[in-house]
């Protein structure tokens, strides 16, 4: 008999048991299920609390200035190092650097007709753009011009232009007051930084040539770097920060970022173990399923033994016996797993939809989840099959 026929056999005894097959398989059904979506949305919130707590401006490296510590701190008296376009220029020449941004800061009241609101203003470059993939919805970006020329011009994001401006309005060349004085606006651009951390009221974004003369800044208050390799983001900052430091032969102190990839890795840790925590309890359920499994399959040997005495009477061997009852168990609780990943797929959707999390299903957890109920059925399969197989022919054939 061929493995396929086996596999037939094996169906058909399923199907002419549904009800105590399905109560068989509820083990291995809710165990799949319970598994795989856990770690489902194990990876969801791994993902959604990485993107909150470390993901914002993930390859926006900072660089800051940390001068050296002294025996007494509290008279510590330090100066930033003056930032310049060469130390652009440096950075730009670092190995693993995509983009280097400079930028300074400054507030500002933005007034339109009866409307008004504390404004963030960033003094940026045209590098910006195209660095942090910022996406122009009307108008046009800062350009080189605006810098040199220190024209006075701005760029709104999508929340000050719906907060000072009617939707169908046309915002571009529209004059605005800003600490009293006018300004053109010439694009709206959609903010990169998430909607939880933006004002009420929006960002302004202004030439930093302009910011400099307008509020006695520094025309480069803040650099920063991308990396162009998301994997050695700590790698490139790294060296970027002893590059400017060498290059600027600081004395009393030294350039420096904010390495968050160790805290990275204890909260990857943490989801990770209390993930497989919770996922080894679902687990439990599955190792009920085998036992039930085991259970039916010694008391379907029982149930055919004149079956068994009849196949080994016709030349069976005890290999061909030991394997039919095998491929009935392995199918059986395949069956179940199968069942159970319909189940976890329905649940993570409808979970992503109710819930803030969007839980995702790894194809590895998957294959873990189906292989490991079809190994169940081998391990949990192999007593009531030896027992078949072991059945004497003449036996067999007188049981009642």
């Amino acid at each position: 008999m061929s493995i396929w026929e086996s596999f037939k056999i094996a169906l058909s005894s399923i199907w002419n048991h549904k009800i105590r097959s399905i109560l068989t398989m509820l083990g291995i059904i809710i165990g799949v299920a319970a598994v795989i979506t856990i770690v489902a949305i194990g990876q969801g919130a791994q993902t959604s609390l990485q993107d909150e707590l470390f993901s914002t401006d993930k390859n926006v490296i900072d660089l800051f200035y940390m001068p050296n510590p002294t025996e007494d701190e509290s008279e510590m008296m330090w100066m930033e190092p003056e930032l310049t376009h060469e130390d652009v220029e440096t950075l730009a020449a670092v190995p693993g650097v995509k983009a280097v941004l400079a930028t300074n800061q400054g507030w500002g009241a933005l007034v339109r007709n009866d409307k008004q609101g504390e404004m963030e203003i960033t003094g940026v470059g045209p590098e910006y753009f195209s660095a942090r993939d910022i996406k122009i919805v009307e108008g046009r970006p800062i350009n080189v011009r605006d810098n040199e020329g220190m024209n006075r011009i701005v760029m709104i994001d999508t929340v000050a232009r719906k907060k000072f401006f009617k939707e169908n309005e046309n915002v571009i060349g529209e004059i605005v007051d800003l600490n009293d004085n006018p300004y053109k606006i010439v694009g709206v651009y959609e903010s990169p930084i998430p909607e939880q951390y933006r004002s009420e009221n929006g960002e302004i974004l202004m030439p930093r040539a302009l910011i400099s003369m307008m509020y006695g800044n520094r025309e480069i208050e803040r650099l920063a770097i991308i990396a162009s390799d998301a994997d050695k983001i700590s790698e490139t900052g790294h060296l970027a920060a002893e590059t400017l430091t060498q290059s600027k032969k600081l004395e009393d102190g030294q350039y420096n970022i904010h390495d968050y990839s160790e805290y990275e890795n204890e909260f990857n840790q943490f989801i990770l173990i209390i993930t497989l925590f919770i996922g080894s309890v679902a687990g439990i359920s599955l190792l009920v399923g085998g036992i039930g499994v085991m259970n039916i399959m010694l008391v379907s040997v029982t149930e055919r033994t004149r079956e068994i005495g009849l196949r080994k009477a016709l030349g069976a061997t005890r290999g061909k016996i030991l394997l039919q009852f095998l491929i009935e168990s392995v199918t059986l609780t395949s069956l179940g797993g199968l069942i159970g990943l319909g189940i976890a797929v329905l649940g993570t959707v409808l979970i992503s939809k109710l819930s803030p999390i969007t839980a995702s299903i790894s194809p590895l957890v998957v294959l873990i989840g189906i292989g490991f109920s079809a190994l169940i059925g081998v391990v949990f399969g192999i007593l009531p099959a030896n027992k078949a197989s072991k059945l004497s022919p003449i036996d067999a054939l007188r049981y009642e």
